[in-house]
């Protein structure tokens, strides 16, 4: 986030008063092709994302340091930020603002509390409205000590009992970024456009304006450059680049988000190699391995068992040893589909790959540091019209503590809701403002 942000001027909440006569309708045109195109208010002007002269009137905006107005309702003030990142300007919501906006707008969220979210805002993640700043506190270390001379830890151990929400684990730290990133958004028409060069700007932009212990986060962040055989001499030479500093201090412990292409046995135990960097594997003792295929047993057997080529994610907590190799502390992996949508089982699996089979729109619930003990929203629908519908995962046996926190979400006002089990079937959205049935369980607000 940019700290040249700032709150609408009164001339702009004048004008934007003025035109709060006109009916709600949806900030949504149809663009050449079909597809829904994002309105704005700014400057003077009503504006759809796209249009001609609309990143030039931004880049404007943020000059003049005044905010863009979301016209996705017409009813309430929906304020936008204006960060400036490489080189070019992005639009974000204001913290706390997500579940205000209409369901199919860009810039929806859910409740925080439906997902692990809640648990660590305010704690482990710290917005400043005034300047833009996201401050994340992590609950693994960032410098090396006597205490930490050899890789020891994995994150996803009893995460009820590590995680105490006040600090961000390593699986809630990836958790965190991966969702900040708008990796866990999805609709049809992204169908084959993801890849690991989106995904890694994606997570490189969302790094941006956040801070940990004083320091941006990005300067932790190491996320590889997409491989290309024919540029590989420059990719290496710019990786070392980005390592440099690791290298140059001992001390320093670096961050890691990467895509596992295999784990393979080695001289005196095993090692993980990384896409995109085949060059560089990450070394475990015979100690290590074992717990790591001991810990990570689940999503290990959800990896290989995707035939739809699905992928796991690594994040890992590392520095540079002298003799060039990675030296990993902390570590959490994640399973995604090949939408590099994440997922917890083989039942949520099919309920993110029927929603995409179905072209629905759905925003990922991610878990961040709350145990698997407590439900979560999987999905979040985001077209049944006029409030977005919660999806839950039915659990087969009782099990009263998580039905009783399940009810309790489901009263959750300004959201439908509704339970699903392999089988049932998650109708097509139609058009128009009146939320559509689905299967499952519904519950009245």
């Amino acid at each position: 986030m940019d700290g040249g942000a700032r709150r609408a001027p009164r001339n702009l909440q004048r004008a934007f008063r003025a035109r709060r006569t006109l009916d709600a309708v949806s900030a949504f045109s149809i663009a050449p092709g079909g597809l829904s195109m994002q309105r704005y208010y700014v400057l003077d002007r009503e504006m759809a994302a796209g249009e001609d002269g609309f990143e030039a009137m931004v880049a404007r905006a943020y000059t003049l340091r005044q905010a863009v107005r979301c016209l996705c309702r017409r009813d309430i003030a929906l304020d936008l930020y204006i960060a400036h990142r490489h080189g070019g300007h992005v639009l974000s919501r204001w913290p706390g603002t997500g579940p205000r906006h209409a369901p199919h707008c860009d810039h929806y969220e859910a409740p925080d509390h439906l997902t692990g979210l809640g648990q660590v805002l305010g704690s482990a993640i710290v917005d400043d409205i005034d300047n833009g700043v996201t401050t994340l506190k992590f609950g693994f270390p960032l410098s090396k000590g006597p205490a930490r001379a050899a890789p020891a830890s994995f994150t996803n151990d009893k995460p009820d009992v590590k995680a105490t929400g006040q600090r961000l684990s390593m699986r809630g730290m990836l958790h965190f970024l991966w969702d900040r990133a708008q990796l866990t958004h999805w609709h049809p028409r992204m169908a084959g456009k993801r890849n690991w060069y989106i995904v890694r700007r994606q997570l490189l932009n969302a790094a941006l304006g956040c801070k940990v212990r004083g320091d941006p986060l990005a300067q932790r962040l190491f996320v590889p450059e997409t491989f290309r055989l024919d540029d590989k001499d420059a990719i290496a030479g710019r990786q070392d680049a980005e390592l440099a500093i690791a290298r140059s201090e001992p001390d320093r412990i670096m961050i890691l988000i990467g895509e596992i292409r295999s784990i393979e046995s080695a001289r005196y135990g095993e090692k993980i190699l990384i896409k995109h960097m085949p060059q560089r594997p990450f070394l475990m003792d015979a100690d290590m391995a074992r717990r790591f295929h001991k810990r990570f047993a689940a999503e290990e057997e959800l990896w290989r068992s995707d035939d739809r080529d699905g992928s796991l994610i690594m994040a890992a907590s590392f520095s540079m040893g002298a003799s060039g190799l990675a030296q990993i502390f902390e570590m959490s992996v994640m399973p995604v589909t090949r939408e590099w949508i994440p997922y917890e089982g083989l039942e949520e699996r099919m309920l993110v790959t029927q929603a995409i089979e179905e072209k629905r729109h759905f925003v990922k619930g991610m878990r961040v540091n709350l145990g698997l003990e407590m439900p979560i929203a999987s999905l979040t629908l985001t077209d049944t019209g006029g409030e977005a519908t919660a999806v839950y995962l039915a659990h087969n046996l009782p099990e009263p503590r998580y039905d009783e926190a399940l009810e309790q979400l489901m009263r959750t006002q300004g959201v439908e809701h509704l339970t699903w089990r392999p089988g049932d079937c998650l109708q097509i959205a139609q058009s128009g403002s009146t939320p559509i049935k689905v299967a499952g369980t519904s519950t009245a607000h």
